[in-house]
């Protein structure tokens, strides 16, 4: 398997559990906002730099971690217009409601991108 399909299944997967944890925070648990945003999206990088970490045994390289940041986020994107667009099709959202649309996505592949530093992801590695 080459490492760029890895890498899609890798966002794809942390994608997946993102629409589960948010659900199950925000349905089941009753925790919202953005504080739940940034528990969901800190467990999501950290889930998947410590696969990577233990699956392919080293860090990432620079490639694959801006590309896993650009699958991650880029999808990400997309169902976040696609949310925003589902609640503009009522009544268009304020700047306020944009902002923290915005605000919320942008935990995601900040929180990617940290925890696939080469600084972080090598605190997961096996020793």
């Amino acid at each position: 398997m080459s490492d760029s399909i890895a890498i899609r299944y890798y966002a794809f997967s942390g994608i997946a559990v993102a629409v589960l944890l948010n659900v199950l925070l925000r349905a089941v648990i009753r925790v919202g906002g953005l504080p739940a945003n940034l528990l969901v999206a800190a467990l999501i990088g950290a889930g998947m730099a410590f696969c990577f970490a233990r699956i392919v045994r080293r860090e990432a390289t620079a490639g694959e971690h801006w590309r896993l940041v650009a699958v991650y986020g880029g999808t990400l994107a997309l169902f976040y217009l696609w949310l925003v667009g589902m609640a503009a099709w009522k009544n268009p959202p304020s700047p306020a409601a944009l902002l923290l649309y915005l605000l919320n996505y942008l935990c995601y592949p900040l929180a990617a991108w940290w925890f696939f530093r080469p600084s972080v992801i090598a605190r997961f590695l096996p020793r």
